[in-house]
């Protein structure tokens, strides 16, 4: 057993971090493993086998079932979009209409993620994923069986539309708060920034797919209620795959890193690792120190978490300015500098463009930093971003360069990305296992109360850009956005200042174990 341990430490040692499953798994006739048992590994193999085998390819299946679940999520979200011209031509919506709906969306997927966030914890993130997506599948093809029925928005049909569409926005919440529960429970604390910075592109990627699906049925000569029909049915489709193939959380100890973070707690755990064998498998191990438990957090211990709050309202003021951009920047282009539609809504995509680049960046940065403080620290990174996207805003509000204008928005994407996608992900899994909730799950929870709070302000900002654009004109709007910015900028200076003096305990901290344990090896030679 000590002989097949350590060959096992060495392989994992020589072997690189991106290999392949193993190609004859061990299935023995008596027990069949399951589908998931054959993914993951799990069947008939010790914590010696599993630490060794193919680690990341659990980790890369779980990233891309969730980053396709919640890009399924946003194509919905903007497959709806996509039709209102369809609408409004041909289902008696108007603008007005379509707006106020709009409106009730915004509103309940700003109260959802309240809701669902603690549903996922209570229940599993697994469960509330599925049972979301299944929802919001069956919502989308009851819209489209309502155009079919010639239920129009210019009678007392509206009432009917209006009601389905905010129980759509109630339950797309589920996405955001389970899939990054399920994400922070794969990957470690010290690569969980780059990670999540990367994966948060779904939702541009989910936008784009959905535009493009929703134009090509269209352009087929198909109905507008049957992109409604498409994208339910490619909802039910990936409900199904998360059921058969998701797994929402690996067993303990059975990746490497989660063997690296306990021992910090607890040294002796790297030498256990060799007696697991012996002793019966994963089971010999006492549970680290910061594994999760499975007590649920409290709301009331949640909303104390330091600095949960500090970063929801940072974040309500982000989210107004990024909500505006994304779905006022066409419109802006088109009327304030003169473009065609078509230049207008190409030029626009810089912006999701930039959103991606400055997500992965961020999040790289905020691992560096994290790395040197020894704790979760991302308001650095929060901080100079916001700080440095105040000025492609004003160049904006000034400019009427097309290349200018372009580049600008490009920019703003990159510098506003980079914190929107750390304050919803990766600071959102950090919040979610504070040492303050002693191993207690709060992750989905800390997601919903983060965004939610941001979604009231993508909610409001919608109603203040229309009617600052209407009476005072764009340039208003611009100083309105700059302004909201630099709000966002001093309330996480707020926070910064908090995650300083605590990297400096920290460090501190280090330096001083670091001093002991080489006193200590100094006197064993001595002896």
């Amino acid at each position: 057993s000590s002989r097949c341990c350590s060959s096992c430490l060495r392989a994992r040692r020589l072997t690189t971090r991106w290999v392949c499953l193993p190609r004859n798994p061990r299935v023995t006739k008596k027990s069949m493993p399951g589908v998931m048992d054959y993914l993951y590994e799990e069947a008939n193999m010790s914590a010696c086998e599993r630490s060794r085998y193919a680690v990341d390819c659990r980790m890369v299946l779980v990233a891309l079932l969730t980053f396709l679940s919640y890009a399924v999520y946003h194509a919905q979200r903007i497959g709806f979009s996509g039709i209102k011209t369809s609408m409004k031509n041909e289902a008696g919506f108007t603008k007005i209409r379509l707006g106020t709906m709009d409106m009730f969306y915004l509103f309940a997927y700003a109260f959802g993620q309240f809701i669902c966030g603690r549903a996922a914890d209570l229940l599993s993130p697994k469960r509330a994923l599925c049972f979301g997506m299944v929802i919001c599948a069956a919502l989308t093809t009851i819209e489209g069986c309502l155009g079919v029925a010639g239920i129009r928005g210019d009678d007392g049909g509206y009432v009917v539309w209006t009601l389905i569409h905010s129980v759509e926005g109630l339950v797309q919440a589920t996405g955001w708060t389970s899939t990054v529960a399920i994400m922070g429970n794969w990957f470690p604390e010290d690569s969980r920034g780059a990670v999540l910075g990367a994966w948060s592109s779904n939702a541009n990627f989910g936008d784009i797919f959905g535009l493009h699906l929703g134009a090509f049925m269209l352009g087929s000569g198909r109905p507008w209620y049957a992109v409604l029909w498409a994208f339910g049915l490619i909802g039910f489709g990936m409900a199904i795959v998360n059921m058969v193939l998701l797994r929402e959380a690996p067993h303990a100890r059975s990746l490497e890193w989660q063997v690296e973070e306990a021992a910090v707690d607890n040294p002796n755990i790297r030498n256990d690792m060799n007696d697991i064998d012996e002793a019966g498998g994963a089971s010999a191990a006492a549970n680290p120190k910061n594994e999760e438990s499975e007590r649920v957090a409290s709301f009331g211990e949640v909303l104390r978490i330091p600095g949960l709050l500090q970063y929801s309202v940072c974040y309500m003021f982000l989210k107004l300015v990024n909500y505006a951009l994304f779905l006022w920047l066409p419109f802006y282009l088109k009327e304030g500098t003169g473009m065609e539609e078509s230049a207008a809504a190409t030029m626009a995509t810089m912006f999701d463009w930039g959103f991606i680049i400055g997500g992965f960046s961020a999040g790289l940065i905020s691992d560096w930093t994290t790395r040197w403080a020894r704790v979760p620290m991302r308001s650095p990174v929060v901080s100079i971003f916001l700080l440095l996207a105040l000025l492609p805003l004003s160049v904006l509000r000034l400019s009427s360069s097309t290349t200018v204008i372009s580049w600008m928005i490009f920019c703003s994407g990159v510098l506003q990305g980079g914190p929107a996608e750390a304050l919803t992900s990766s600071v959102s899994v950090d919040m979610g296992k504070h040492p303050c909730l002693n191993g207690a799950r709060a992750t989905s929870t800390c997601t919903g109360v983060i965004d939610g709070i941001g979604a009231v302000g993508a909610a409001v900002g919608q109603f203040f850009v229309g009617m600052i654009s209407e009476k005072f004109g764009w340039q208003a709007v611009f100083l309105f956005l700059i302004g909201s910015l630099a709000v966002s900028f001093a309330l996480s200076l707020l926070r910064l200042r908090q995650e300083l003096s605590v990297a400096r305990e920290a460090r501190s901290k280090a330096g001083v174990e670091a001093l002991d344990v080489t006193d200590s090896e100094l006197s064993d030679e001595s002896d």
